[in-house]
């Protein structure tokens, strides 16, 4: 009991119990003694785990008021909001499993998808080929879209593929069909794979077909 009443509000409560739960707030839910996951966080929130699934079997939001009693010999967290009027009533009748510990806080890092990269070269296409410009975005042909299109200082038209990810020889494929349909229309045209990387498979393949390969990662936003 002093253990949970202690790290109230200051560390991470996780605890692996036999419990069973009442609720009564904007409707009334019971749930059996069952071994569940509990966790406490120090701004107020309560979430409620079984076996399965994503989402809580049942939660109280931070801000709620957490206290921690005894009810005949077990261990009992009371979870309540004002507005709403809300209470979650969590009894303890076995813990196999208790852990009480400080959590970091952070910003997560969001990783640019394919359209960041194809936006990031359609302003600076130099990064490409230098002296290269902008010709078209999302090129529609019988094959699929071609992400950018762009023209050398020599004149010659780059047709692109980009993965946000390790490139493969599927990507070599797709960039080798645009390549022959521009072809067609007798034009001089090269290809250029952009990925943060390429398996050696494709390399070899891109080798081969005389097309170029730049080295580039979406960009963090």
């Amino acid at each position: 009991m002093k253990v949970f009443r202690r790290a109230l509000k200051i560390k991470v409560i996780v605890v692996v119990a036999k419990c069973e739960i009442f609720y009564e707030g904007r409707a009334a839910s019971y749930a059996e003694p069952h071994t569940r996951l509990i966790i406490v966080k120090t701004d107020g929130t309560v979430l409620v785990h079984e076996r399965d699934g994503r989402e809580p079997l049942n939660w109280q939001p931070s801000n709620s008021i957490i206290s921690i009693t005894e009810e005949d010999g077990n261990v009992v967290i009371v979870s309540k909001r004002i507005r709403p009027p809300e209470v979650l009533k969590i009894v303890l009748h076995e813990i196999y499993a208790l852990m009480i510990t400080h959590l970091s806080k952070t910003k997560l890092r969001v990783l640019g998808t394919e359209e960041d990269m194809v936006r990031q070269v359609a302003l600076n296409p130099s990064i490409i080929e230098e002296g290269a410009t902008l010709v078209s975005r999302e090129v529609s042909t019988p094959h699929g879209r071609i992400d950018l299109v762009l023209r050398s200082k020599n004149g010659y038209l780059i047709v692109t593929e980009f993965k946000r990810s390790s490139a493969d020889i599927d990507a070599v494929y797709q960039l080798r069909r645009y390549v022959e349909y521009y072809s067609k229309f007798h034009v001089n045209v090269k290809g250029v794979l952009v990925a943060p990387s390429i398996s050696p498979r494709a390399q070899a393949l891109l080798k081969k077909w005389g097309f170029k390969f730049v080295k580039r990662s979406p960009p963090i936003k």
